[in-house]
């Protein structure tokens, strides 16, 4: 009963708030790849998120073009802010597809978060500290990677 009562005071008191926006991202490790990612997500506080984009990417390499599926959940953990600027880490789990699965990232992405307004925020996604797959294998990635820096924009309702 107590850990219920907790559980709902805590909710009843959570920020609740919806946002939708997207990003461009656009990047170079054995391939050169430009990606447009519409995202959704929900604040449950003032320091905790979780979201996901879905989008496509177009990568090439040396006359090779392919057209990727992006999906890339997330839940968003804001370390520091001062109302006007946030400093994020994303859990990340992210994935690159055609028929079968291209890429792959796992870790924790750094941003950089701006509020415009009440309703507007803008970010810059600084790389990946953790492991990424590309077609055969995982290896390490610390900071800026194949996935390269996002820019996004998103509306708060």
């Amino acid at each position: 009963l107590i850990v219920s009562l907790l559980i709902m005071t805590f909710v009843a008191s959570a920020q609740k708030t919806w946002f939708v926006g997207g990003t461009a991202g656009i990047g170079y490790d054995d391939y050169f790849y430009f990606a447009l990612e519409p995202q959704f997500g929900y604040e449950f506080t003032a320091r905790w998120a979780i979201g996901t984009g879905i989008g496509m990417a177009l990568a090439s390499s040396e006359g090779y073009t392919a057209v990727i599926g992006v999906a890339e959940p997330y839940v968003r953990f804001n370390a520091w802010n001062n109302d006007k600027v946030f400093v994020d880490l994303n859990a990340t789990a992210g994935f690159g597809f055609t028929d079968v699965l291209v890429n792959c990232q796992v870790g924790i992405v750094p941003s950089l978060r701006f509020r415009i307004n009440e309703h507007w925020d803008m970010a810059a996604d600084l790389g990946l500290f953790g492991a990424k797959y590309d077609k055969e294998s995982w290896s390490p990635a610390f900071g800026i990677n194949s996935f390269g820096v996002g820019l996004w924009f998103a509306y708060r309702f």
